[in-house]
């Protein structure tokens, strides 16, 4: 597998991911909406998903079909109470809150890699995981 050609395949699909994430950011523990968006793009690939009843965020289940250990894959998923100011039309559709610190871009590459990895999961040795941190930058996801 060449990575970077597979990547470079799924770039409008990151980008238009990136953008809906930076648009819709949520604050530390209250990551509903962005959760649910992620689990629904998993499943849309045929990734088995592990969700929790009393937190956020999720994790994505990737089985190889070939032996081998299991790897985790993390990307942080919550945004800052910072009011975004840019004039960009996927900038933040909420009041106070900004996906000022990267970790749209982090989520988007996040579920990139999860669909190229899924499409050739064939070729994979042991278990993906791809765990969606909640309240990264509050210290309690």
């Amino acid at each position: 597998m060449n990575f970077k050609e597979l990547a470079l395949k799924e770039e409008s699909y990151i980008l238009e991911q990136r953008r809906w994430l930076h648009a819709h950011p949520e604050l530390g523990t209250k990551e509903y909406k962005t959760t649910e968006h992620i689990v629904n793009e998993l499943k849309s690939f045929g990734i088995e998903v592990q969700v929790f009843d009393d937190i956020t965020g999720c994790i994505g289940i990737i089985r190889g079909k070939q032996p081998g250990r299991t790897v985790m894959l993390r990307a942080d998923i919550d945004a800052l109470p910072m009011q975004e100011k840019n004039q960009v039309p996927y900038a933040s559709v909420n009041p106070g809150v900004m996906h000022s610190c990267g970790h749209d871009c982090h989520t988007a590459m996040l579920l990139g890699a999860a669909k190229i990895l899924k499409a050739h999961e064939s070729e994979l040795g042991g278990t993906v995981k791809l765990m969606f941190q909640p309240a990264e930058e509050i210290f309690e996801g």
